[in-house]
């Protein structure tokens, strides 16, 4: 999924708050996951994907952590 934004403002000069366009939203991000200059009114693209392969990664994580935690109450 693709979604338009503009950089609406950078707060105390960390928090890069973009205002989502087609989209009724705000996100709040931090400056340093940007590798381009950034500044206001700059219009990014912003695409969202799953990531089926480190979701399941996780739930095994989870599921392992709960049986030994199971396993430790006997």
């Amino acid at each position: 999924m693709k979604v338009y934004g503009v950089i609406d403002r950078i707060e105390d000069g960390k928090i890069v708050v973009v205002n989502l366009v087609d989209r009724d939203g705000i996100m709040y991000l931090p400056k340093e996951m940007f590798n381009f200059k950034i500044y206001e009114g700059l219009w990014l693209i912003i695409e969202i994907n799953p990531d089926e392969e480190e979701t399941n990664k996780m739930k095994l994580k989870i599921k392992k952590l709960q049986e030994k935690l199971l396993k430790r109450k006997k």
